[in-house]
């Protein structure tokens, strides 16, 4: 195989890989233009979607070739993006020998991990926290925990069964919905739309939706309309899944829409702190790091407490709230050369508009149609404010990471 081969079959490899690991279109392709342009490769021509990636280039010598692979399903793993980031710059500043590449590639990918009681338990933590800033109190805590870790292990189980993510998903959350009717049926809690509520903040899209909205305003369209298209099947099969608990369960409890959220501001920061770090546990963030994944939520809440009382526009107040978190996060890409991701993933969770879901789900399953249209273009509005907001941030680094560019190429 020549160096080309070599220098591509690396490329499409590494591209795969930090998809996989929560990685956005816009820096993968960035990291395969510069280890092109490091190699002195010419017309480098690449194509990415988040389920394929091609690339094509030709050498010195004049001779072309071509590669590309699939890309299965992501997830994300920050710590491991953060290690195939590090590689990107360091194959582009020293060009090793391509033979190489395989086997740095290989080396990257086999970062330190978390045990998975590790992660369960950062899951746990990040919940309880929710929970309460939902409304609930320490007898939501048990059933929150159990549903927690009954999500954390059974989704593993259907990944390896093939069922399609929008099966699963309606699955999942029939199962969490169901849970969460019996422990209030059972009196070991009175408050059942915080239990929903709370966990199904670990299956709402919020972190594709955000990826899908940049990539539409970064350039790469078609697969930001593939991916809303996705996420909102997917989410509609979340809906799904409670409803069906609802409609089969919901004999045994009094099904209401009503819960305090928590008001106290400085706990409301506290706890985003919290959860923060349990979910960058999640995000297998290093422990050195998730200091700086606990001030992100944080300051995402800090920033919407502040906004909220003086602007009545959910959809502006919850753009520049987002805006505020993202460019936190670009500073610290920036300055610890790391990925945005790595810092922005943690901190869009206190952003979230789980409730608001869940309102929405219940007054269509109540008939309030007045109660489901009001709540549904809240949660709508919110969730385009918190992906607005980021890729606002966002593209202004793009734009400046393509200045970069064109001065590297001159």
């Amino acid at each position: 195989m020549s160096n080309i081969d070599e220098i591509l079959s690396f490329c499409v490899n590494l591209s795969r890989q930090m998809v996989l690991s929560g990685a956005n279109l816009e820096r993968v392709n960035a990291a395969v233009a510069f280890i092109c342009k490091a190699y002195q490769l010419e017309d480098v021509s690449i194509f990415s979607l988040s389920s394929h990636m091609s690339i094509a280039a030709k050498d010195k010598a004049g001779n072309y070739s071509s590669r590309q692979i699939s890309i299965p399903p992501s997830g994300i793993h920050l710590e491991r993006l953060k290690s195939l980031n590090r590689l990107s710059y360091k194959v582009t500043e020293i060009k090793p020998n391509p033979k190489f590449l395989d086997k740095m590639l290989e080396r990257a990918v086999n970062v330190q991990e978390y045990p998975d009681i590790v992660v369960l338990l950062g899951r746990i933590l990040a919940m309880s926290c929710l929970c309460f800033m939902f409304g609930g109190t320490f007898s939501e805590l048990i059933p929150v925990a159990v549903v927690t870790a009954l999500i954390h292990f059974i989704t593993p189980i259907l990944e390896t069964t093939g069922l399609d993510r929008i099966v699963m998903n309606a699955f999942i959350m029939f199962l969490a919905g169901s849970c969460a009717i019996l422990f209030t049926a059972s009196n070991m809690s009175n408050n059942f739309p915080v239990i929903l509520i709370t966990v199904s903040m670990l299956v709402i899209p919020g972190i594709p939706l955000v990826n899908s909205m940049r990539n539409l305003l970064c350039g790469h369209e078609i697969n930001g309309i593939l991916q809303m298209l996705k996420i909102f099947i997917e989410t509609m099969a979340l809906g799904m899944g409670v409803y069906l608990a609802l409609v089969i369960f919901s004999g045994f409890i009094k099904i209401n829409a009503t819960s305090q959220p928590l008001t106290h501001p400085y706990f409301l920061i506290a706890l985003s702190f919290i959860a923060s770090v349990g979910f960058g546990v999640v995000f297998r963030i290093k422990p050195q790091d998730l200091i700086f994944a606990g001030l992100g939520g944080a300051l995402a809440r800090i920033a919407l407490l502040t906004l909220t009382p003086v602007i009545s526009s959910r959809l502006l107040y919850m753009t520049l709230s987002a805006s505020v978190a993202a460019l936190y996060a670009e500073f610290f890409a920036v300055t610890r050369r790391q990925p945005s991701t790595y810092f922005i993933y943690p901190s869009i969770i206190p952003l979230i508009p789980g409730d608001l879901f869940f309102y929405a789900l219940v007054g269509l399953y109540l008939g309030d149609y007045s109660g489901f249209e009001t709540h549904g273009i809240n949660c709508v509005l919110s969730l385009l404010g918190l992906s607005i907001g980021f890729v606002l941030s966002s593209t202004f680094a793009h734009h400046v990471r393509k200045v970069k560019f064109r001065r590297f190429n001159q």
